[in-house]
């Protein structure tokens, strides 16, 4: 093993992994929780208000280029170039939590004004700290471990997000604490973490970053553009398969009415959220399974060994839900989402492994490179949500039968999903295989015999 592999430790992977576990949690808390406790304590709650507070809270990812451009050019000698935007903006962030409860307390009928604004900044010191700790991890990861620490902390923060909102909610309910205590616990927890990053160490690097050269590099190259088509259509599935299999499992479970896109609940919404919350929890398992194994695959076999078991995954995954299942039977339909989940997770691994590979060729703007993939990875999340929409519109225009609808959805997610092939086949192994890399030792090249797959 190499010198730069003894000098990253396993610490570190910990360090990051709860960083983005709070990060999964302060967007999960906005998309699931916040909604539930605007319709408790406001007399009406405008949906066209809340759809804009929830888009426009969540704007700052779409900025990441400009923060990955920033925690690269702009660093300090004694602590680095990532820890001060790591740091900075999460404390900001976790003390944005609780000037949101003061408010909410001085002025509760103002809560929907309040998460508006005051979250649009709590999520963009959150988008800026997690822009900065995906450089981090390029920085010092050595490629043979890229696939394994890029898994786990996406595995983490998927966690984060599918599970951190709905058990907030479930504690709610119950009545265990108020709600404003777990907003300043929140932002106290998203503070200590982010001071964590101190005992990771970091690198030297010159004080000066040509951040505008790398950037006309990073768009002129051809190889390039393959890595972020790559990205687009290795996400266009991702936010599709979240909206639509816990409503489909509900109306398998004959929970949920529907005839055509209309759909009514049969039963009251405190007995309906645990079993929506149970379907998080069942998913976000395979989430993380996925996520670990495929980083794990991704290191010690092969790159292009783990992309076909992604792909492979997931049209065997979405086909699952394609078996029509009486209601007697329908809780198989709860492994099938334990298998979606994984397939999500192992998607997230191979992505990362590729795409980090590929931004450590630019060691001076790592962060600069993954935040233009990742921006390619929300455009094909929302174009993902457009185009099955649009099908989702048609289909049910022609038929009212919820099992054609939803066979005709998945079918189409998997060829959306299926097209990533077509940008994979097109990159250089060489790029992003650590074995066929110049310069390696014969120590350091472990091949196997499934990298002739």
């Amino acid at each position: 093993m190499n010198s730069q592999t003894n000098e990253y430790r396993f610490l570190y992977t910990g360090i990051f992994a709860l960083n983005y576990f709070v990060q999964g949690i302060n967007q999960s808390i906005f998309a699931v929780v916040i909604p539930v406790y605007l319709l408790e304590i406001l007399p009406t709650v405008d949906l066209g208000a809340l759809s804009f507070m929830l888009s426009f809270v969540l704007m700052p990812f779409i900025l990441k280029i400009i923060y990955g451009i920033l925690s690269d050019k702009v660093k300090f000698k004694k602590i680095g170039r990532r820890k001060p935007w790591i740091i900075g903006p999460a404390s900001f962030s976790g003390l944005m939590w609780i000037v949101i409860a003061v408010l909410l307390t001085i002025n509760p009928l103002s809560a929907m004004t309040i998460f508006t604004y005051a979250g649009f900044l709590t999520i963009l010191g959150i988008a800026m700290a997690d822009t900065a700790m995906d450089g981090f991890i390029l920085d010092i990861c050595p490629k043979n471990l890229l696939g394994r620490t890029t898994g786990t902390v996406w595995a983490v923060r998927s966690i984060g997000i599918i599970i951190g909102g709905p058990l907030i909610l479930l504690i709610l309910l119950a009545n265990i604490v108020d709600f404003k205590v777990v907003l300043i616990g929140l932002g106290i927890t998203t503070i200590i973490f982010s001071f964590f990053s101190l005992k990771v160490r970091h690198k030297q690097y010159p004080e000066r970053v040509p951040i505008i050269q790398n950037l006309k590099e990073m768009f002129k190259k051809a190889e390039n553009w393959k890595v972020y088509f790559f990205s687009l259509f290795m996400a266009i599935v991702d936010g599709v398969i979240f909206v639509f299999l816990a409503l489909f499992i509900l109306i398998k479970l004959g929970l949920i009415a529907a005839e055509g896109a209309t759909t009514s609940s049969l039963t009251s919404a405190f007995n309906l959220y645990p079993v929506q919350a149970f379907i998080a929890f069942l998913t976000g398992i395979g989430v993380f399974v996925g996520a670990i194994l495929g980083g794990q695959v991704a290191d010690k076999i092969s790159r292009r060994v783990s992309f076909i078991i992604r792909t492979l995954l997931t049209s065997g995954a979405l086909a699952l839900l394609l078996i029509p299942l009486s209601v007697q039977f329908a809780w198989v339909y709860l492994i099938f989402a334990i298998l979606v989940g994984s397939s999500s997770g192992w998607s997230n691994s191979a992505f990362s492994a590729i795409s980090s590979q590929y931004a450590q060729k630019y060691p001076q703007a790592p962060s600069t490179y993954f935040s233009v993939c990742t921006s390619f990875v929300n455009l094909g999340s929302q174009l993902g949500l457009i185009f099955t929409g649009m099908i989702f519109r048609t289909v049910s225009g022609i038929t009212t039968s919820v099992l054609i609808i939803y066979a005709v959805v998945f079918l189409s997610m998997i060829i959306l999903s299926n097209i990533a092939i077509i940008p994979f086949a097109l990159l250089k192994r060489k790029n992003y295989e650590i074995s066929l890399e110049s310069g390696r030792t014969k120590e350091e090249i472990k091949p196997s015999k499934l990298l002739k797959i």
